[in-house]
């Protein structure tokens, strides 16, 4: 349910950036919310009790974003909190980064590898994936994780290729492991 009031929200706020001409300008004030939100716990948690007056709320909000946000990020978070939705805008925030993306054509691709790509490795697979499923625009994102032990799992959308080394030892694992072809002696 939550979620639904987030993404109308969302949408919401969008629109008003556009009439605004403010699309840009919100969009990275809310990059600068969502980026707080996910490595603060606390301030998650701070705007979800129900023990806090609003106005305790608003000012710390005021402290901490609304000298670094646009006057319309600014009006809307202080309109979240007068009409005691502020505990909603950490799902806002993810709601309106997807609705972006959505609106700019703008595919977040997610290149996990064992050591660090090349920029002529990662050029390759974006552009050989933006021809394969036909999109306009990638948002790269990378890191490591050396349990892969080489290769790369690519995640966009709903979808995800695999390519790690630790996966093709997995699947022959499991090819092994299934004796099925081994014909049974009785």
């Amino acid at each position: 349910m939550s979620y639904r009031i987030a993404s109308r929200y969302a949408k919401s706020l969008i629109e008003l950036a556009q009439e605004n001409g403010k699309l840009e300008q919100v969009h990275n004030d809310i990059l600068l919310l969502n980026e707080a939100f996910k490595v603060s716990r606390e301030l998650r948690t701070f705007l979800k009790s129900p023990v806090i007056r609003p106005d305790k709320k608003l000012e710390v909000l005021n402290k901490l974003f609304l000298s670094k946000v646009s006057e319309v990020t600014g009006k809307f978070i202080v309109l979240m909190t007068h009409k005691g939705r502020e505990s909603l805008l950490s799902e806002i925030a993810e709601s309106f980064v997807i609705q972006y993306n959505e609106f700019k054509n703008i595919t977040p691709v997610t290149i996990t590898s064992a050591v660090k790509l090349d920029k002529a490795t990662i050029d390759s697979l974006l552009s050989s994936l933006k021809k394969r499923e036909n999109l306009a625009e990638i948002q790269l994102t990378e890191s490591i994780d050396e349990s892969l032990l080489g290769g790369f799992v690519l995640h966009y959308g709903d979808k995800q290729i695999d390519s790690s080394v630790r996966s093709s030892l997995q699947k022959l694992h499991n090819l092994v492991a299934d004796d099925s072809y081994v014909k049974k002696l009785k």
